[in-house]
């Protein structure tokens, strides 16, 4: 073979390289701009769409694949925000009436106070004006606790805590409430007195709220079991449920949440949240059980200052 017919071959065989290249760099500028014209569809009309392409080289499978990556991570962030936004609405109006049940009766109060020319009267409106202000001041309390709680960064100083000591002096200061019920707790406690990683101011308002619970939604004496193990304290409250109560033990630790939403009992329906999420900041575990008749929430503490796996005794 000459050396032009040579020439001559090799020149068409960069020709052809050429073209080819050529027709694949511009499928693969149009594959590009397809792939643009379908992200910009997807934002401008929200579409739930994912970017699709024919052909698919490497590197535009790879491109293909991370768009419909973020796509789907941004579904699920809006969702995420609506379902947010849904909650805080919801809690918004229940928080609106919850206070305006109390704000009412105090302005009908000192009303009545400013109306009455007699001095035991006055006194009378007045004593119940200032118990809703109370109502009003507990509710802001624990709405602010429960945003605080709330935040991951919120953390409780752990040290070494007589359990035992915190709740019997919980107990009595509702001494005058087991009066008027006509029940005295019944108390299963154990010999010693031992010791948990925990914060008092914690568990104090732990114990508040569920002997606060058990008040609202209770009835009979209320039951306290402690079983003291290696390396946690289990603590079980039970008590009989009032005559047509029910309970949804998978809700009622969710913020907001009422066993009756038409009485508010001037209560945030925070209260058995807020135990969760402090039992939580303390490494422990709470948890709710039901029967027919019977309500019953069991806190495990830790004695080490570490998480525990959830080996607590059986909700019966």
């Amino acid at each position: 073979m000459r050396g032009v017919d040579r020439i001559l071959i090799v020149l068409a065989g960069l020709l052809l390289l050429l073209i080819g290249q050529t027709i694949y760099l511009l499928n693969y500028r149009r594959q590009v701009s397809q792939i643009s014209s379908q992200l910009s569809f997807i934002m401008e009309h929200e579409s739930r769409k994912l970017v699709a392409t024919q052909l698919k080289p490497r590197e535009i499978g790879r491109l293909v694949r991370e768009c419909n990556n973020l796509l789907s991570r941004q579904r699920a962030m809006g969702e995420q925000f609506s379902r947010k936004n849904q909650e805080m609405n919801l809690a918004i109006t229940s928080l609106s009436h919850d206070i305006r049940t109390p704000l009412t009766s105090l302005d009908g109060y000192l009303q009545l106070a400013l109306r009455t020319e007699a001095e035991q009267e006055k006194g009378r409106y007045v004593a119940l004006a200032q118990s809703r202000i109370q109502q009003i001041i507990k509710l802001v309390d624990e709405l602010f606790l429960y945003t605080k709680l709330q935040n991951p960064e919120y953390s409780l100083e752990l040290q070494p805590v007589d359990v035992m000591e915190v709740l019997k002096r919980n107990l009595f200061t509702f001494i005058d409430d087991f009066t008027r019920s006509g029940n005295e707790p019944e108390l299963q406690l154990p010999e010693n007195s031992p010791r948990v990683m925990g914060d008092i101011h914690a568990l104090e308002r732990i114990f508040t709220n569920i002997v606060g619970n058990y008040f609202i939604h209770g009835k009979g004496p209320l039951t306290l079991e402690v079983e003291d193990r290696q390396d946690m304290l289990c603590m079980r409250f039970t008590n009989h449920l009032k005559a047509g109560r029910r309970v949804d033990t998978e809700q009622i630790f969710t913020r907001f949440y009422k066993e009756d939403p038409a009485r508010t009992r001037h209560s945030s329906g925070l209260g058995l949240s807020i135990v969760k999420a402090l039992m939580e900041k303390m490494n422990g575990h709470a948890e709710a059980g039901c029967t027919a008749d019977t309500f019953s929430i069991l806190i495990g503490f830790s004695k080490r200052g570490e998480e525990h796996s959830r080996e607590y005794p059986s909700q019966g």
